[in-house]
């Protein structure tokens, strides 16, 4: 009897088996004038994606003789890391782009950026708020004697894509008042591939990573590296970054979306302990001079600094700011990590947090339970694009529009009054919060309530979303409207898709199954999913489509489109930053 069933099974077995060789393929094609490709059952289609590898580069900001920014091309590192998604609109509050454009100057990849203009640019009101007119100074004055003295600290770090289909050039442009935009360079990108050098090979680095969610063309990759520890003080740099590594993803929204993050630390040992000019402050050794270190990348105290080498005055302005000078060396070494972003800690008792022109700069001064706080802090300006929502009185109002647009957490008081469905985060704000807020109205909802709070970014005129937020007091939470906006900041730089295309595969029952290449999306259900045929919306939010083959026809392309769209909580707005779409079209091969 047993025989007889197994003689049956496999008579069935052949039945099917010979049923499923005779399963036509279908024809595939991602692009309407491409040629299709031929799937038979049993060798899935994958759609081709845009290669995203970039390589580093150096670039050396520079004024011409009509004081007009221009960069000089510093140095270019073979290395292995990766930029995002290509995007047209950007956030506008950086006013540089980077292009790439092909051979018939059409663009196929874009990004905004950040660069040493918008630096420049942010000086111009602190020079004028600060700087007795006696004395002259002016931006141009400074970036002279920079130019002149510290050279280094002009240099600045971007990747270039040179796999993106038909890249040719690499384009830096500058957005002035008006919103024209003006190239200032550009660079032909098979050069730059010829240029390119293996990086630091003789430099004393050990890598070793604290969290690792998966390959690093699909996450965010963090760098954490050290300055000012010396060989004796290893142990705690490791300390120190973990502390910080946890405590970010400790962070929301960054939490929610901790699985997009991969961190590693960087040991860069230096021949001296501390930050440079890091003397004047309560505590401080007595024995300490007031000098330069001799650390890994050089991080100093620059008001002090500057102060002491030209005789300005600084009684009324904050010395607080450390800066690396060798900012070329950290993205060297940080290109070896795959960075996307970079956190610095210098050791030094004397308290600093500043996000510079990209890296996130921390003490880990003399309170170790919060200057992990203020390293979330400072990737919020980084990272997130953040504006600081505080008011100290001896730094700089920052408002400077229509030069540089404010952050998208700041907002004039002005628009605040208007009460319309135009305010830059209407969505957060109930019908019955008062606009402007004011500040007591904060205790109703523990300092969580989003409305128009000011004063914000250093100014009395400008209003913050809520009373208390990271951006405010580090140690909270980032507020809502700063968490959608750090959650837009993640897609920028990798996308909602896993990195491949959309999968087509012929199934042994006649079905051709359109898989997306959405990623993990079980633990965190925050991905959905839009499917259209032929224009139509499909009731399913499923991650493969079924098509049945007699809805496919031999002389007409079935269009078969996804959308990959970020869901959380954490997003009020319809943002196409956080999302990836999909097109394709089959049918059934012609006679």
């Amino acid at each position: 009897m047993r025989q007889i069933s197994s003689l049956i099974l496999a008579g069935m077995f052949l039945l099917v088996a010979g049923c499923s060789s005779d399963i036509d393929p279908v024809e595939v094609r991602t692009d309407d004038s491409g040629e299709p490709t031929i799937v038979e059952q049993g060798a899935p289609f994958e759609a081709a994606t845009d290669d995203l590898r970039a390589l580093p580069v150096i670039f050396d900001a520079r004024l011409d003789d009509d004081d007009q920014f221009t960069v000089e091309l510093a140095d270019v590192f073979d290395a292995d890391v990766y930029v995002g998604p290509s995007d047209d609109a950007g956030d506008p509050h950086h006013i540089s782009r980077a292009r790439v454009v092909d051979e018939q100057d059409d663009t196929v990849w874009t990004q905004r950026l950040n660069s040493h203009y918008q630096l420049l640019e942010f000086l111009t009101p602190v020079i004028d708020e600060f700087m007795p007119d006696s004395l002259n100074v002016t931006v141009e004055l400074l970036y002279q004697l920079v130019l002149e003295d510290y050279p280094e600290m002009l240099a600045f770090p971007a990747k270039v894509p040179v796999a993106v289909d038909g890249a040719d050039r690499y384009q830096l442009e500058i957005r002035l008042e008006d919103g024209e935009w003006v190239q200032v360079a550009e660079y032909d990108i098979a050069e730059l591939k010829e240029q390119a050098r293996s990086p630091r090979p003789d430099a004393d680095y050990h890598i070793e990573p604290l969290v690792d969610h998966g390959p690093p063309e699909s996450s965010i990759n963090v760098a954490i590296l050290g300055d000012g520890y010396t060989e004796e003080e290893r142990e705690e740099f490791e300390k120190d970054a973990r502390t910080v590594s946890d405590r970010l993803l400790d962070a929301s929204p960054i939490a929610e979306h901790a699985d997009l993050f991969n961190v590693n630390k960087i040991w860069t040992p230096s021949n001296e302990s501390g930050a440079g000019y890091d003397c004047n402050h309560v505590g401080a050794d007595p024995d300490c001079e007031q000098d330069f270190r001799d650390t890994a990348f050089r991080t100093t105290f620059v008001i002090p600094a500057i102060a002491d080498e030209y005789g300005f005055p600084i009684d009324d302005i904050s010395d607080r700011v450390a800066m690396p000078l060798d900012i070329a060396d950290i993205y060297e070494i940080a290109a070896l990590a795959a960075y996307d972003e970079v956190i610095m800690i210098a050791n030094s008792d004397k308290f600093s947090g500043f996000a510079g022109a990209y890296v996130a700069m921390v003490t880990n001064y003399d309170d170790r339970e919060r200057f992990p706080d203020t390293a979330v802090h400072e990737v919020g300006h980084t990272l997130g694009l953040l504006g600081d929502e505080y008011y100290v009185q001896q730094d700089a109002c920052y408002y400077h529009e229509p030069t540089i647009p404010l952050p998208v957490n700041i907002a004039t008081r002005d628009d605040a009054e208007q009460e319309d469905d135009e305010f830059k985060w209407a969505e957060w704000v109930d019908d019955d919060t008062p606009m402007p807020t004011p500040s007591y109205f904060s205790d109703f909802s523990d300092g969580h309530q989003v409305g128009a709070f000011s004063p914000a970014y250093n100014c009395d005129f400008l209003v913050r979303p809520v009373d208390e937020c990271m951006m405010k007091s580090s140690g909270e939470d980032f507020c809502p409207v700063c968490a959608q906006q750090m959650v837009r900041r993640f897609y920028s730089l990798i996308p909602p898709s896993d990195g491949s295309g959309l999968h087509v595969d012929v199934r042994a029952d006649g079905t051709v199954e359109v898989s997306a290449p959405v990623r993990d999306n079980a633990a965190t259900d925050r991905y959905e999913l839009h499917w259209t045929v032929d224009g139509e919306p499909v009731d399913t939010d499923a991650e493969t489509l079924q098509i049945d083959r007699s809805d496919l026809d031999d002389d007409q392309w079935t269009d078969i489109s996804v959308t990959i769209r970020n869901n959380s909580e954490f997003l009020r707005i319809h943002d196409h930053v956080v999302e990836s779409s999909f097109d394709a079209q089959i049918r059934l091969p012609s006679n």
